[in-house]
């Protein structure tokens, strides 16, 4: 193996060396390297060793034992050494007991030598035992996970070259643990998963190197018998398991599972998330995951699915629950606005659930106004308006909700919101069935802003299926237009047309035949038909302006905006959106709408290559996109999506972020094929893995995710220089899909033998305006570091646009780019234009 250099702890060597100069010479100093294992204690403390010969000192390694004899002959009898000061180096602190180091101390304190002894240690854990000021002076140093550059560093220390973005993307998994790093980056390597250029040549099949199962394998034998069952148990419930499912399927009780908990914790394989526990390094999730028989991992997951499914035993009073759930939140830290509202767990979403499903329906609006009342994160705060506007609809009070004179069901707080609680509430007051129907619309919404789509279907289903009065009440067509939306987001359109055939028609009922209308331009947009989903969407919105009802109108200004940007035209997609946004009560009054725009915002300066601009949106979204599971039901493209923007932006954590989430989504409903292959399009792109791009873009029915799918394809098969036709192909899918020649363009490819045609001559139009100003400074003779500073970019993402350049000219140089330039007739500071 090279020589690696170490990266990322430029800081903590500059404190060491500050300790070996500054130490006091009237009681020993000791400093104390701690971290999680592999972390790179060990090797922090040979560099110290080493700077301290250099500087003249004696540097032992004492055994345990030696230091244990010493303890025991007293002051006066350590081994001298030629020099002046002497350095102790302890490789393993946690091998003495606390009473052992102190009593370590105190020898050396009374040692009659003229000179202190200092003594380095490292703990596995950053929890020492503080020895008294009297004895020494105790410094703690905790080491942190490397981050991008120190891990970009280290790897290109281990391989020679730069590597490229789609092995950085798997080495993220290592979650910066420099151990585990050099173990995964070894065995690709060894096992031929690396090319000559850094580029992950591929995972197959699916499984990670054999060198790092065995290096996960042998720190879990150091655990105890009962740590590894949580750890394998954990491993089928996701990266994130409530501790009560893992306790259920152990057959024991949460409370018996703490000392495996906390051992797992101070070893730094589990941490505490918002919704159980969660492994720390994905690549341990995944390595402890295949270490388990595919056939017991079959039945484990069966297992698995009747411990999720089980409820819990409330208490008697189910008020006093739900009241006690949302008091215990308001106790608590409040969580990070990052956050995830937790599934299935406790905290007002938990107490909600309960109430529903025992019918104290009116007891759960009085509990999310309060809740709205208050500061929550913002992730639990747009479920809850998302579940008032469920109660709105479902209530009869759609009209009022969208009219004009209206601001919407779920404001926030103040006397809105109390205004329409008392509504929904004067509504459900001896409402008899009906009540029982809102209960299963709103259970339903809950299930499905928490990523369970079997359970809203479930209840959905249960909602339609409740008999309806002679006379329909006013909000009787809600359920199957809710039902509907959730139909057509899992691909399941004939069903979902089935459902709002029933609904009332815009001469019946103006709002909910609009709202049906508007669920019509979602199916077509599934399909790909951008021409029918404008022609719908366009007269609802009319419609809609005419009728008084600017919150329908908000939202089919929004699906025109979504049609624009599949079609390509990202001028008229920008007029739309801005048309959405004019109406701000309506943003303000229905939260998912607001999401949408700024969902759509974001594809819109990502499709004009504004990766700054596209950045910032992510940043200041209401809630984090990436970590939304309505986002990522309702765009399956969406998971992909981020996964290829993280390269463009340089930021691994969108990725783990957004992978971290639909993979989740995928373990929690295996039975969604649309949620599965959104997950392995995810998973694939992020592994650079052909064969799983190729199935998505042969198998989904989402228009959008299967041109996404194509392009990340032939991207991948340019980048490689391979031709399509010794890649595997899947089965066909018939007719055609859609895949885009550059971001914002959609041409058709033929689906039948899925074979890459030659690329066609283009021309330099094709280049967007920062592509041709990199063109230009490229044909100069710059750099890509140089281009970088005057474009202001980083270089990585100059090579990303480099890369764009060669294949749009059909090119694979620098040097024919320079000739293409020259032939062409095109000055080269002609491409600076427009700048």
């Amino acid at each position: 193996m090279p020589e690696v250099r170490l990266h990322g702890r430029d800081e903590e060597q500059r404190r060491i060396a500050g300790l070996l100069d500054l130490a006091e010479h009237d009681v020993p100093r000791v400093l104390v390297v701690s971290g999680q294992t592999g972390v790179g204690k060990t090797r922090l403390l040979s560099e110290a060793a080493r700077h301290a010969r250099r500087r003249g000192l004696t540097v032992r390694h004492p055994r345990t034992a030696d230091l244990r004899a010493l303890m025991a002959a007293g002051p006066g009898h350590r081994p001298r050494s030629s020099g002046d000061r002497e350095l102790l180096v302890l490789d393993d602190v946690a091998a003495l007991t606390a009473g052992e180091l102190r009593t370590l101390l105190h020898t050396l304190r009374q040692d009659p030598a003229p000179s202190p002894t200092l003594l380095l240690a490292r703990a596995a854990t950053a929890q020492v035992t503080p020895c008294p000021a009297a004895e020494a002076r105790v410094d703690l140093l905790e080491l942190s996970p490397l981050t991008g550059g120190a891990v970009h560093g280290l790897v290109r220390d281990l391989i020679g070259v730069p590597p490229r973005a789609g092995l950085l993307d798997v080495v993220n998994c290592a979650h910066g643990n420099p151990r585990l790093i050099v173990e995964l980056v070894a065995g690709l390597a060894e096992e031929g998963r690396i090319g000559p250029g850094g580029e992950l040549i591929r995972l197959t099949p699916r499984q990670l190197p054999a060198r790092v199962r065995a290096a996960v394998d042998e720190h879990l034998r150091q655990l105890s018998k009962e740590s590894v069952q949580l750890l394998r148990v954990g491993t089928i419930l996701g990266r994130t398991f409530p501790l009560s499912q893992a306790a259920a399927m152990l057959g024991t009780g949460t409370a018996a599972l703490l000392p495996a908990l906390d051992e797992t914790v101070a070893a730094g394989l589990l941490t505490f998330a918002d919704d159980g526990v969660s492994f720390q390094q994905p690549l341990v999730w995944r390595s402890v995951y295949e270490s388990i028989p595919a056939t017991v991992r079959a039945a484990l997951h069966k297992e698995a699915r009747r411990c999720a499914a089980r409820p819990g035993v409330p208490v008697d009073d189910l008020a006093e629950l739900g009241l006690a759930e949302l008091g215990r939140r308001e106790g608590t830290r409040e969580r990070e606005r990052d956050g995830t509202v937790a599934p299935g767990g406790a905290g007002t979403t938990g107490a909600i659930r309960t109430l529903l499903r025992t019918g104290h329906t009116e007891s759960v609006v009085l509990l999310v106004r309060s809740a709205l009342s208050r500061r929550l994160p913002a992730a639990e705060k747009l479920v809850l308006r998302c579940l008032m506007a469920d109660f709105v609809l479902a209530g009869g009070l759609a009209g009022a909700a969208f009219a004009a004179d209206r601001t919407g069901p779920a404001a926030g707080s103040g006397p809105l919101a109390d205004a329409w609680a008392d509504a929904v509430i004067d509504q459900l007051a001896g409402a008899g069935p009906e009540a029982a129907r809102t209960a299963a619309v709103v259970l339903s919404g809950l299930e499905w802003a928490e990523g369970r789509t079997a359970e809203a279907v479930r209840w959905g289903r249960r909602a339609v299926d409740q008999p309806l009065p002679p006379v329909p009440p006013a909000g009787g067509a809600y359920p199957r237009l809710a039902l509907a939306a959730k139909l057509v987001a899992l691909g399941d359109l004939d069903a979902a047309e089935e459902l709002l055939g029933q609904v009332p028609t815009e001469e019946e009922d103006l709002v909910f035949g609009l709202a049906a209308d508007l669920v019509r331009t979602a199916a077509h947009l599934r399909t790909g038909d951008a021409d029918a989903a404008r022609r719908r969407a366009r007269g609802v919105r009319s419609a809609a302006s005419d009728g008084g009802l600017p919150g329908l109108a908000a939202w089919a200004s929004a699906a025109l905006c979504r049609a624009e940007l599949l079609a390509g035209d990202t001028g008229s997609a920008a007029g739309h959106l801005a048309d959405c946004r004019e109406d701000r009560a309506a943003l303000e009054a229905w939260p998912l709408l607001a999401l949408r725009c700024h969902w759509l915002d974001v594809l819109l300066h990502g499709a004009r290559n504004e990766v700054r601009e596209t950045a910032g949106l992510l940043a200041a979204a209401p809630v984090p996109l990436p970590s939304s599971r309505p986002l990522l039901l309702a765009e399956p493209g969406a998971a992909a999506w981020f996964v290829r923007f993280s390269r463009r932006a340089e930021d691994p954590a969108l990725a783990d972020t957004a992978l971290r989430t639909v993979e989740k989504l995928a373990a929690d409903n295996p039975d969604a094929p649309a949620v599965q292959l959104a997950a392995l399009h995810a998973r694939s792109l992020y592994e650079c893995d052909p064969d799983g791009i190729a199935r998505v873009a042969a198998e989904h029915r989402d228009a959008w995710t299967r041109a996404c799918a194509a392009e990340d394809l032939r991207a991948l098969l340019d980048e490689r220089r391979v031709p399509a036709d010794t890649v595997p192909q899947p089965p066909p899918r018939h007719g055609r899909w859609t895949t885009r020649d550059h971001v914002g363009r959609m041409t058709l490819v033929d689906a039948a033998s899925h074979q890459r045609q030659p690329a066609a001559p283009r021309t330099a139009q094709a280049l967007t305006d920062m592509e041709h100003t990199i063109a230009g400074l490229v044909a100069r003779g710059l750099t890509n570091r140089q281009v970088a500073q005057r474009v202001h970019l980083s270089p990585h993402t100059v090579n990303y646009h480099l890369r764009r350049i060669y294949g749009k000219l059909n090119i694979r140089s620098r040097v024919a780019l320079a000739r293409y330039i020259h032939d062409h007739t095109l000055e080269p500071g002609a491409a600076l234009r427009g700048r």
